[in-house]
């Protein structure tokens, strides 16, 4: 909402005799130090890593909640395409996709064959009210990724995912994962610490906030190279449905 014009402000509160040029002078340039300060501030609280100030980026993250990537030290084969996928480790739909060809996505992302990257939702803890389930099962996949383990917490995580839907998470099923994905050691500290202070809820909000700003609605949503796989279409009932589909899809869409 814009400010209103300080100068008119100040004339409809004006007493009848008025006040002195020089003091209405000096209350204007009040207000415009105010504004300055304050424009300032804002400036600053949304300069950060995601929409939410101060937020840490984990280690493969990309600053403005744009996704984490599955194997960032891999390095890419030519031409690569990139596929974005949209999660919330609650979501029944995104474990059918995990189950069915999740295994294939992974060998390509690990390959080099294609640059693989993460989008985590939260919304469906606000629909099952069961909230922060999709918050903290989101965190676990950032703490895992600082450990190196993003792709097996990933995969553990989705193997974890309660049989009845609504049913949540818990932080003891987030540090479960976390030894299931092969964390050990100290490593296996640090990521149970990460897990109880909610080291990256900022980051989580952020990717979340930034999956709405893309327009995405539903999970899982797959794009490759930008473009969407329609959820009515026949590619995405078989990535959901049939082993092996993956190949055949990306495929077609990187003609």
């Amino acid at each position: 909402m814009p400010r209103p014009d300080a100068s008119q402000k100040l004339a409809a509160t004006k007493p009848k005799d008025g006040p002195s040029k020089g003091l209405i002078g000096g209350i204007i340039a009040a207000i415009l130090v105010v504004a300055v300060v304050v424009a300032v501030f804002v400036t600053q609280a949304n300069k950060s890593d995601g929409s939410v100030a101060g937020a840490a980026v984990p280690t493969g993250g990309t600053k403005g909640g744009h996704g984490l990537r599955a194997y960032p030290d891999v390095k890419l084969k030519a031409n690569a395409p990139t596929v974005d996928l949209y999660e919330d480790f609650q979501c029944p739909i995104c474990n059918d996709l995990e189950k069915a060809n999740g295994e294939q996505i992974l060998q390509d992302a690990k390959s080099g064959k294609i640059k693989l990257v993460w989008h985590l939702m939260t919304f469906l803890e606000q629909n099952m009210q069961n909230a922060p389930a999709s918050t903290i099962a989101a965190n676990g996949l950032y703490c895992a990724a600082d450990a190196g383990k993003a792709a097996e917490y990933h995969k553990a995580n989705f193997a974890g995912q309660p049989a009845k839907e609504g049913t949540g998470y818990t932080v003891a099923n987030i540090k479960k994962f976390g030894k299931e994905a092969g964390i050990t050691g100290a490593a296996l500290t640090k990521f149970n610490s990460c897990v109880d202070k909610g080291t990256y809820k900022k980051y989580v909000k952020a990717t979340a906030d930034q999956a709405g700003k893309d327009g995405v609605t539903g999970t899982p949503t797959v794009k490759i190279n930008g473009k969407e796989i329609k959820n009515s279409s026949a590619d995405y009932s078989s990535l959901l449905q049939t082993k092996g589909a993956w190949d055949k899809v990306l495929a077609k869409m990187t003609k």
